[in-house]
């Protein structure tokens, strides 16, 4: 009888163990943890913080715009050789400063030529207000680059600068007419 009784007391005590663990409190009815509003409203604070610092990163170096003007005028060059060399015809591109735009003329052949049109205007670009743009070594004006039918070209190399000392190097070597962008160390 006595082991019988030492078990209940045991089975008591389990079960006071249980009820006092699992039973609710003054706490549990309380919510715990943040509201589905709460975390919204933060995630919005640190999109908005770090919009805001990447603006500041990026706007302060001035390099974008420099950077995608610099790539646009690459692919124009690009597009004058391949076009050159799959047309059989002789690309321009003009870079008028006085105008601020660059352009590519497609150059006709003679027996097209009607009048005085010699050339037809394929692309046309401004130079944004901020970027210098120059052909190096070359003082006449227009300043241009020629590509031709077996896919060579006059070459240069154009520099594309912005009032902070940013500048890029666009290269048109004069043989295969590849074209290359460098930036410039300083």
């Amino acid at each position: 009888m006595k082991d019988e009784s030492n078990d209940k007391k045991q089975k008591k005590g389990i079960c006071n163990f249980f009820s006092y663990v699992f039973q609710p409190s003054a706490f549990s009815l309380q919510p715990s943890g943040f509201t589905l509003i709460e975390l919204i409203i933060v995630l919005i604070i640190i999109g908005i913080g770090t919009a805001l610092a990447g603006l500041l990163i990026t706007g302060n170096s001035g390099g974008l715009e420099i950077k995608t003007f610099t790539k646009d005028v690459s692919a124009v060059l690009r597009y004058a050789r391949s076009q050159a060399v799959s047309e059989k015809r002789t690309y321009c591109f003009v870079i008028d400063r006085n105008e601020r735009i660059v352009r590519l003329y497609a150059v006709k052949p003679k027996e097209e030529v009607e009048g005085d049109e010699e050339a037809v205007v394929v692309i046309s670009k401004a130079i944004p207000e901020t970027l210098q743009m120059t052909l190096q070594d070359v003082k006449a004006e227009p300043l241009f680059i020629e590509f031709f039918p077996w896919g060579n070209s006059t070459g240069g190399v154009i520099e594309v600068s912005n009032p902070k000392g940013l500048t890029y190097f666009i290269s048109v070597n004069r043989l295969s007419g590849k074209v290359e962008i460098t930036k410039a160390e300083g």
